[in-house]
């Protein structure tokens, strides 16, 4: 701590040098001039000087300079340009206010950056998408999906149709730390991964970072989504929405009190479930679903440099299946947050409280239960920024989190029901972290971004935990001693350093190579042994037989933008990551996770890694048609060793993680037919995810069954058929005999742990955008979309079933969730 505290005190030595004697401070905000929303790399561009500012997250620019007049030019891509004189004779500070462009050549783009920001910018392994791009692509029954979108990026992969969660680069689902406007969301998924859980029409834009992890992130060891919330029109009120077979949703948004305070509010919900008629289990076709998500956002502005904003958000899912077993999930946030501008300060308190509840309730005659696990999260955090001018910027942050993790309690839920109460312990934990963070530009073509953040973990009581045998692998045989704590003990606590470095290195004006490396912690676990997670798996915290999650990411890329005669702007990229994780989580076979108060006996930590190369080509603006196209080659493995406590897995030789798929291709496409008549169409490919497949059986045979059964037919044994001299003769069954009489009991052998692998994946999707005729107040759009084109059976799962008779081998099944073309239609409409 006193490095950092050293570090800090030099870097803040240099505010000083922030104005010097005849300079005067420029800043201001730029705002997008329909909803007042902050514009994000924004670009700001003087007459006669070759230096210019961008725009933080929060619209915010700032810069010193010489007393005389400019003529100032602000940008940015998608908007109308601006310009302005400026008499510099004080301190100014001003609202820019932008006016979006109509021209078909910036209607289609991928972020609200500076065209050459993939070139200039320090930190790689970064994504960004405004909401205008994610309502163009292609999607599933009529809903624009944040999650499916950000799975047509390179290094971004799901385990199969329909599943919740995604991977990021070799890292597990719980891996991937999921923002909305800053409050952590457990689940991201509506009906078991076929709908997100955010409203499109709520969404500002978002950023993936895959690599290059900026030091304010932490908490989750693979990827950061920031998923960031529109505010409410602060001019006028407004009303927009959609209606489809499957779901509609209404947004209403305007000013409570005029250029003072505004409200937006977003409600989205499912109409019907006639689509589960498309699977082809009868019992599912019987079953029913439904979902629901609100949105609500409050801002209010304390004069020109702060605001304070009321967010919330709720979310609900049930599932019914066929009759006797309903699943439940839900999620409830609300949060606080405080922005202000102080000259080259700039401060962001955010408070929040969140809970996610998930479970079963048995709805059986005379087995009625109900069992329901839930997360509390509490945090407050501050995040203050400081603009050095040519000294760069610096970042500062403190966040502290306490959990509290109820495991819950399967008890009956009727009079009548014989199920018996079983109780689950409740974990009490903490986190706190700090952080620093600094960007610098280095001469003239190199800038590094460099940060290092602190985090520590606590679990507290009450507790208890069981004591095993030393040497031996645990098991609940070998239970010595029950440790029990009292409330407020420390039971457990892990802690560690997270360093992160970006370097960019520009060779010219449109290329760059970067380097990046970043350590990132995660003290929650995801207990999850199926091969795609659902939102009733378990969470669990870090305790002294589950250590924290540790990964190490190293990363180099070669950046490139060009253009064609047509002007036509082309960005391309190549990235190349290796990833070291420590303490990942694997399970026993056969492991039991639900209810199980020594589930630690049941779990095995070991050792991954992951590698893999990136390649992505992105036609990111022109005349008419738009996309990209990428190809991702990478691996992932695990190794589970045997020790003192637990046993080995794969006989500790390394195998490959359940979502390791080599090969993944991805091309997009937006092809504007005419001003108001847009194609999409996406394309995905990826080699299939691995699997373990029995190889062989062994037959057992009980020797009294087989007796009974023979002798009962009077075939087994049968005297006296040979005279023999002193005695009989008996005839014994051979083994073409005992076949067609008993089946016995089958022992399957299998290879070695995901050795094998399911069919490829391949899907085609399409869509038409016909959009409205400009200058009505009433403006409606209807979106047609065909998922999966041409209906193909991609497989889910291989399993196998033994098949009695002569031949008695096993028969192969395959799973597909969605084996058809699924059509939608969706109307949207705005006044």
């Amino acid at each position: 701590m006193k490095q950092v505290l050293l570090l800090c005190c030099f870097l803040l030595s240099f505010a000083t040098l922030g104005q010097k004697k005849g300079n005067f401070v420029f800043s201001g905000t730029i705002q997008d001039i329909e909803t007042k929303a902050p514009i994000e790399g924004a670009s700001i561009f003087f007459s006669g000087l070759s230096i210019g500012a961008r725009t933080d997250s929060s619209g915010h620019f700032s810069l010193s300079l010489p007393a005389r007049s400019y003529g100032a030019v602000f940008r940015s891509l998608g908007y109308k340009y601006k310009t302005a004189k400026i008499d510099l004779k004080e301190n100014i500070q001003i609202s820019i206010y932008l006016e979006k462009s109509e021209q078909i050549l910036d209607e289609v783009v991928i972020s609200e950056e500076k065209s050459d920001a993939n070139v200039s910018r320090t930190i790689m392994g970064v994504e960004k998408m405004s909401s205008n791009t994610l309502k163009k692509l292609p999607n599933l029954m009529g809903e624009a999906d944040v999650i499916r979108s950000i799975m047509l990026l390179p290094g971004v992969s799901t385990v199969g149709e329909g599943a919740s969660g995604f991977n990021v680069r070799g890292g597990n689902v719980d891996q991937n730390l999921v923002l909305l406007d800053g409050v952590p969301l457990f689940s991201t998924s509506h009906l078991f991964g076929f709908f997100t859980s955010f409203n499109a029409d709520m969404v500002q834009d978002l950023s993936l970072y895959k690599g290059g992890i900026p030091s304010k992130y932490g908490g989750r060891a693979s990827s950061v989504l920031d998923v960031r919330m529109k505010e409410g029109n602060f001019e006028k009120w407004q009303f927009q929405g959609g209606i489809s077979p499957i779901s509609s949703r209404l947004l209403i948004d305007g000013p409570l009190v005029k250029d003072k305070t505004s409200l937006i509010v977003g409600v989205r919900g499912s109409l019907s479930d006639f689509y589960l008629g498309y699977f082809p289990n009868p019992a599912l076709q019987k079953s029913k679903a439904d979902f629901y998500d609100v949105n609500f956002k409050l801002t209010h502005r304390i004069g020109k440099n702060q605001r304070i904003s009321l967010s919330a958000y709720a979310s609900y899912d049930g599932f019914k299946f066929a009759a006797d077993t309903m699943y439940a999930w839900e999620t409830k946030t609300i949060s606080l947050q405080h922005f202000a501008l102080w000259r080259d300060w700039s401060h962001h308190f955010t408070a929040f409280a969140s809970e996610y509840a998930y479970g079963i309730e048995g709805l059986k005659s005379g087995y009625e239960f109900i069992w329901r696990p839930s997360i509390t999260q509490k945090t407050l955090r501050e995040d203050l920024s400081l603009d050095l001018k040519q000294w760069g910027r610096s970042d500062f942050g403190v966040e502290f989190t306490s959990y509290r993790n109820d495991a819950g309690t399967f008890r009956p839920s009727t009079m009548n029901s014989v199920v018996n109460t079983f109780p689950m312990q409740t974990e009490y934990s903490r986190e706190m972290s700090v952080y620093i963070g600094h960007s610098l530009p280095i001469y003239k073509r190199m800038s590094l971004d460099v940060g290092l953040r602190y985090a520590y973990y606590q679990l507290q009581g009450p507790q208890q935990f069981y004591r095993y045998k030393s040497g031996i692998p645990r098991a609940i045989n070998t239970i010595t001693d029950t440790l029990r704590f009292q409330s407020g003990d420390v039971v457990q606590s892990y802690g560690g350093f997270e360093p992160r470095l970006s370097l960019a290195i520009k060779l010219d004006t449109n290329t760059s190579i970067k380097i990046g490396f970043n350590r990132m912690q995660q003290f929650m676990h995801l207990l999850s042994n199926t091969m795609a997670v659902s939102p009733v798996d378990i969470w669990k915290n870090s305790n002294p037989y589950l250590p924290q999650q540790v990964s190490d990411q190293y990363s180099i890329g070669i950046f490139r933008n060009f253009s064609n005669a047509q002007n036509a702007i082309f960005e391309a990229s190549a990235e190349v990551y290796y990833k070291r994780l420590s303490n990942v989580i694997d399970y026993i076979d056969g492991a039991a996770l639900y209810l199980n108060p020594t589930v630690e006996t049941d779990l095995l930590v070991g050792e991954g890694r992951a590698y893999g190369a990136e390649f992505f080509l992105k036609k990111a603006r022109g005349k008419r048609l738009t996309g990209w196209v990428s190809y991702t080659y990478a691996r992932s493995f695990r190794m589970i060793e045997a020790n003192g406590s637990q046993m080995s897995a794969n006989f500790g030789k390394e195998f490959p993680a359940n979502f390791d798929m080599p090969h993944n291709f991805k091309f997009v496409l937006n092809h504007r037919l005419s001003k108001r008549i847009t194609f999409n169409a996406n394309f995905t490919y990826t080699s299939g995810r691995p699997i373990t497949y029995p190889n062989a059986r062994y037959k057992v045979y009980a020797f009294n069954d087989l007796y009974d059964y023979g002798y009962a037919n009077g075939i087994f044994p049968r005297p006296g058929l040979t005279p023999v001299t002193g005695g009989s003769s008996y005839t014994y069954l051979t083994g073409t005999n005992i076949q067609p009489l008993l089946d016995g009991y089958s022992s399957p052998s299998f290879t070695l742990r995901n050795q094998e692998r399911i069919p490829y994946y391949m899907r085609l999707d399409i869509g038409f955008t016909i959009e409205p005729k400009e200058g009505k107040r009433w403006q409606g759009s209807w979106n047609f979309s065909i998922y999966n084109l041409f209906a193909r059976e991609n497989a889910y799962s291989i399993f196998f079933r033994s098949s009695t008779g002569l031949i008695n081998q096993a028969r192969t099944y395959q799973l597909s969730v969605l084996g058809a073309a699924i059509p939608s239609l969706t109307y949207n409409f705005k006044f």
